[in-house]
């Protein structure tokens, strides 16, 4: 492999960029962890819009800092190449909405449909292999017919498929959440490899170390965040359905908050309260905690096939015909 592979070292080899390092933490830092509160401080209250605000403070700070450094943690320019912003936005959009389903499916999964951990993992496997198959397809397609026409279908596969996974049920079978996952895999694969090409080759062969660490940095970045925003967005609608329903007025302070705060605590006290004897009031808040959950998972799917669907038009707009 040393033979073959020469190296792309960056011959001026520049020393840590301490002050973009911790501005880039604070930045996402203050983003992620505004989002996750703000199903509990409400979205448009004082402290989830400062924690925007900051969060937004920090970004631009990072840029200025990034732009007057000499060398800096991110090349910012780089997003003036609208190759290089359009693959990145892909890749960030699509590994955003496969955290976002990875978050709501497991507890779908283990919560609503009461398989274990092990089976849970093993149900993933149509993700898995259809990933495997669109990363080749994606990779020879991209060359056949570009990374424009690629990608664009890969984000649009992600949309129909969230799409699809908005009406899951309690009574949807496994064969139909497993043909779900196959436009969602497909989708990711047919994405993330010509699209990092492209974003590898918007950087000279001498940055090839930046690119890369953007191309990972986009997926860190998108799959947190996708956690992050859908996750809120099914606790906020999760929470609300339980509050205003009639099963928890009846029930003790500890056992409420417990059933509001998560479909995991809702099973917990459902389990508690019928082994008291109680199985009527167990089965009700089941009922109501499933019922909750699968429309915070809807509103989910909708956020995670609204950003995908935007990712496309980016990808159809900027990203260019074929690889370079």
């Amino acid at each position: 492999m040393l033979v073959i592979v020469t190296t792309s070292r960056d011959p001026s080899t520049p020393g840590i960029d301490v002050g973009g390092l911790v501005l880039s933490v604070l930045a996402v830092g203050t983003l992620v962890y505004t989002v996750i509160e703000a199903p509990e401080h409400g979205w448009a209250s004082i402290a989830s819009l400062a924690g925007f605000a900051l969060a937004a403070a920090f970004f631009v700070a990072l840029v200025l800092w990034e732009r007057n450094h000499n060398d800096p943690m991110i090349d910012v320019t780089l997003f003036a190449n609208m190759r290089f912003t359009a693959a990145s936005a892909s890749v960030t959009f699509a590994y955003f909405a496969l955290f976002g389903f990875i978050f709501l499916i497991s507890q779908y999964f283990q919560l609503v449909r009461g398989y274990g951990p092990l089976e849970t993992g093993l149900k993933f496997i149509p993700v898995a292999a259809s990933i495997a198959v669109g990363s080749v397809l994606g990779t020879i397609l991209a060359v056949r017919i570009g990374n424009k026409i690629v990608v664009s279908v890969g984000l649009i596969l992600f949309t129909s498929a969230f799409a699809w996974i908005s009406t899951l049920s309690t009574a949807t079978s496994y064969l139909e959440i497993a043909g779900q996952m196959i436009p969602l895999g497909l989708g990711l694969g047919l994405t993330s490899a010509p699209a990092t090409e492209a974003i590898m080759g918007a950087v000279p062969k001498e940055k090839a170390g930046i690119g890369s660490g953007m191309n990972d940095a986009t997926r860190e970045v998108g799959g947190t965040l996708g956690v992050a925003v859908i996750g809120s967005v099914y606790a906020s609608l999760y929470t609300s359905g339980l509050t205003s329903s009639d099963t928890t007025s009846n029930l003790p302070d500890d056992a409420t908050s417990a059933v509001q705060d998560s479909i995991g605590g809702a099973v917990i006290a459902s389990e508690q309260i019928r082994a008291a004897g109680d199985s009527s009031t167990a089965d009700a808040i089941t009922t109501a905690a499933n019922t909750a959950f699968l429309d915070g998972l809807t509103a989910g799917s909708y956020v995670a096939a609204t950003v995908t669907a935007v990712g496309a038009v980016i990808a159809a707009v900027f990203l260019p015909s074929r690889p370079q």
